[in-house]
């Protein structure tokens, strides 16, 4: 936690200037192939597997030992190698987005060291060396992905000669909001829980009633996983459609707290194809009228969904996802 501050400051930079009018693929597989190269059989071994392994579609956000994952650990690197993992990570997200993946696993750091001082027997589940990189399949050839994962941040990405799948991307923190110390006040992914209150607070009496489709259960957390599940046929809730211009616009601004962590590229690209398609997005909400207390809501349509929510009763422990729904 105490490098947070520093960390902030040094990944701000100037604004992104998008020049180019196509995400070049070519790019980041050069990237990962140069990575893969310079480990030695044992360690690619590890880092690559093959495109259908089941891992790939499988991701979860649980600290190491909760969950078995594949591929490279951090702490398995050298500087070398986390150079250009660093790099790669860059070449995909953009300054928001990395800052954000930073502050995450900062986070965990903090975690860490918070749980060695009250010697707990689980601190080595956190920290900042307990992520995995894994690449499926070769970049070279049509089809490959990568993934970046460990507790709190999930970043999935498949190539393909007509497209990049830029999820599932799961981001979460605890604390969101640093109450205590020298970085109180320090409010991490704020955006993805306030845009969600305002949209909330702008709605009238019926469609608040419309919107919300229950109460926040004790162990509340995103819903999709495989992109299979029930809840997505379920077109409940409060339509973009019912929406004045104003809260409209709130919907729009939420989309893009998620996708633009991307590339400003790729981002624009998702946005554009999100967009022509806004009509079907539902809006819906578990908890009470009081956006105070502990909720989920969700923005979801035939393409996507995008998920937030507390988790384990705490108002500033977030689990959020957006998930693209594959045709």
């Amino acid at each position: 936690m105490r490098h947070i501050v520093l960390l902030c400051c040094l990944v701000y930079g100037s604004s992104e200037l998008v020049s180019q009018s196509k995400f070049d693929q070519n790019v980041i597989s050069e990237k990962v192939l140069t990575f893969l190269s310079i480990l030695n059989d044992e360690d690619r071994t590890k880092a690559n597997l093959y495109y259908e392994d089941s891992s790939r579609k499988n991701w979860s956000n649980l600290p190491m030992e909760d969950v078995i994952r594949k591929g490279m650990m951090v702490k398995d690197m050298n500087d070398e190698q986390r150079i250009l993992l660093h790099d790669i990570l860059r070449s995909v997200l953009s300054q928001q987005g990395y800052q954000k993946a930073l502050f995450i696993i900062q986070y965990d750091e903090g975690t860490n060291e918070r749980l060695k001082k009250m010697f707990s027997p689980i601190a080595h589940r956190y920290g900042r060396q307990n992520y995995w990189f894994t690449v499926y399949g070769n970049p070279k050839d049509q089809q490959w992905a990568f993934k970046f994962e460990g507790h709190h941040l999930s970043l999935n990405f498949t190539f393909t000669p007509n497209s990049v799948m830029c999820t599932p991307m799961f981001t979460g923190i605890n604390p969101a909001l640093t109450r205590k110390g020298e970085n109180a006040g320090v409010h991490v992914m704020y955006d993805e829980q306030e845009l969600g209150n305002q949209l909330f607070l702008s709605l009238s009496e019926a469609q608040k009633t419309k919107a919300i489709q229950g109460h926040h259960p004790a162990d509340a957390d995103v819903k999709t996983k495989l992109g299979n599940e029930a809840h997505l046929q379920d077109k409940s809730g409060l339509p973009f459609s019912d929406l004045m211009p104003d809260p409209q616009t709130i919907v729009e601004e939420i989309m893009r707290s998620w996708v633009e962590n991307l590339d400003p590229i790729l981002a624009r690209e998702y946005m554009d194809k999100i967009l022509s398609t806004k009509n079907t997005i539902i809006f819906k909400w578990f908890g009470t009228k009081d956006v105070s207390t502990l909720h989920y809501y969700s923005i979801q349509s035939d393409d996507f969904i995008i998920e937030f929510t507390h988790r384990d009763g705490g108002l500033d422990h977030y689990h959020t996802l957006w998930y693209g729904l594959e045709k």
